[in-house]
């Protein structure tokens, strides 16, 4: 059993002052109390915010980020971006993957991360094509021994384009049939390890047929989470409504009952309708502000998706920067840009951004991969970031204050990731000294 005491930490419903709790073996709260006095062996901690759940990555994308921003033709777009990106795909085994994984979780830890969902679709060994559960046991590995909860989401990806065209050389790897999709996603739950989950994961409506999606879910059932890339680029709502007559959330909704399960993965280009389909339901919005801006995706429409309740999470995607304080950074200034205003993240209860937008992403990441949750509950999981109140930025600065301050100026003053009550450590030799021979091998 372990205690501490925050003279302010952030709850779901704002912040409040002299937190006390318990925390027992399994890193599990039980027993929180508000404008309470420090016990005599409490840990005391100043100020603290829960730990962030990441709701999409593409983990071996971290080895090519800072690589890519060179032109390679009149009119680069995320089309030109995914050509480099498969390049990087098709060099990687799985021992490599599990050094990259095992450095890049330790990160997310040490950036304010407590869980990640992996968005995992190159299913094949690279030298032994018909192996396609090596990989995947990477993920589980690095994951397990990083220390962070993972929801692994194996990708059936099967076409190139939304009327059926095969898939290209280059994404042959990702490849499974429906029947190899539900045996990988079968021998996979035999494998996971506690606090880890398994998830469903479509890449995209142009990537899988409705019909197979349907065969997976009819075999799999609807009580996981499922994930899907749903309108990333202007290219793919002009396919779906080439093909369908109907832009690809409307498409989504028109063929499934879609509720809190789903996660939207870049949802960025919504018209009103789509965006009242997606509150309704209660599905997550996935936004990964920093990808978005770096591909040229486009600017997700948040005051009017906030003002009909939906909700929202925050993912690293391709790992350009981890680091969720910049993500939310991002994602308020966009909007900004866009409306030429300020605060636009904001309500009469809530007028701080960096307090609306964390508990909005915290609450939402931790659904779409159905995490316990984190923070300062009975029943949370003891998973929360110390501030650094002795930066002299910081300097006589409320929580708000405080969370505001990390989001806009600078979000490397925190103090240290609390993951089940135990501080996360930096990175050891050896872990930099695998991952530095693994990026040698592949760049």
């Amino acid at each position: 059993m372990k205690s501490f005491f925050f003279h302010e930490a952030l709850f779901p419903s704002g912040w409040s002052k002299d937190v006390r709790i318990d925390v027992d073996e399994k890193g599990t709260i039980t027993s929180s109390v508000v404008n309470s006095m420090p016990n005599e062996n409490d840990e005391i901690i100043n100020c603290a915010i829960p730990a962030m759940p990441n709701c999409h990555s593409h983990v071996f994308q971290r080895t090519m980020a800072g690589l890519t921003e060179y032109k390679t033709s009149e009119n680069d777009s995320f089309w030109s971006w995914r050509n480099l990106m498969y390049e990087y795909a098709n060099k990687i085994n799985s021992e490599q993957l599990y050094h990259i994984a095992r450095y890049v979780y330790h990160e997310m830890l040490l950036c304010g991360y407590s869980s990640v969902c992996e968005f995992h679709y190159i299913h094949r060994e690279l030298n032994n094509p018909e192996d396609t559960n090596s990989m995947s046991q990477a993920i589980i590995q690095a994951a397990h021994d990083a220390g962070i909860e993972l929801t692994l989401l194996p990708v059936l990806y099967q076409q190139s384009h939304v009327d059926g065209t095969p898939l290209t050389k280059s994404q042959e790897r990702f490849y499974l049939s429906n029947s190899d999709y539900i045996e990988l996603y079968q021998s996979l739950e035999k494998q996971l390890y506690e606090c880890q989950k398994l998830g469903i994961c479509f890449h995209s409506l142009r990537a899988v047929s409705i019909e197979n999606m349907q065969i997976v879910l009819d075999e799999l059932g609807n009580n996981h989470p499922i994930h899907i890339h749903i309108s990333e680029q202007v290219a793919e709502v002009e396919q779906l409504l080439e093909h369908t007559n109907m832009r690809p959330v409307e498409y989504l909704f028109h063929n499934f009952e879609v509720n809190s399960n789903w996660s939207l993965i870049h949802a960025t280009h919504l018209n009103d309708n789509e965006i009242n389909l997606i509150a309704k339901s209660g599905a997550i919005a996935g936004l990964c502000p920093m990808t978005e801006a770096n591909l040229g995706d486009g600017v997700f429409p948040l005051p009017e998706y906030f003002r009909q309740n939906g909700k929202i999470a925050i993912g690293s995607d391709s790992h350009i920067v981890i680091n969720p304080f910049q993500e939310l950074q991002i994602l308020e200034y966009s909007q900004r840009l866009q409306l030429r205003q300020r605060v636009v993240s904001s309500n009469s209860k809530t007028s701080h951004v960096g307090t609306f937008l964390w508990n909005n992403a915290v609450s939402g990441s931790k659904l779409s991969g159905q995490f316990c949750g984190n923070g300062f509950n009975v029943g949370d999981k003891a998973n929360w970031i110390e501030i650094d109140t002795h930066n002299p930025l910081l300097t006589n600065l409320n929580g708000e204050q405080c969370l505001d301050t990390l989001v806009f100026v600078d979000s490397n003053a925190i103090a240290s990731t609390y993951i089940n009550a135990h501080k996360t450590e930096k990175q050891n030799d050896k872990l930099i000294e695998n991952y530095k021979k693994t990026l040698k091998l592949l760049r």
